[in-house]
């Protein structure tokens, strides 16, 4: 998959207060895709398939997660069905 650089601005306490959570040392911008992954996700603007894709995770992971945050992983759409169905159809051998 191609990638692109963004660059967003944060507010500097907003980053300070990021990069002094254990958890996150060194995983900040995995823990951006994440998020953005899962928002986009809830807004429906991508399919399961495609964020778990995004944020670096495996499906069954990243249903985890979202079954974690409450999340209803089986709530989109028919397209969004679709999407995941052609993206099945490529992992085909």
């Amino acid at each position: 998959m191609e990638e692109r650089t963004v660059a967003v601005p944060i507010p500097s306490d907003l980053y300070t207060e990021l990069c002094s959570v254990p958890m996150f040392y060194g995983k900040l911008e995995q823990k951006l895709r994440i998020d953005l992954a899962v928002g986009m996700f809830v807004s429906r603007e991508i399919s399961l398939s495609r964020a778990a894709e995004y944020s670096g995770m495996t499906l069954y992971d990243f249903a985890q997660l979202l079954n974690d945050l409450g999340v209803p992983v089986v709530d989109y759409t028919a397209d969004m069905l679709e999407d995941d169905l052609l993206f099945a159809d490529g992992l085909k051998i």
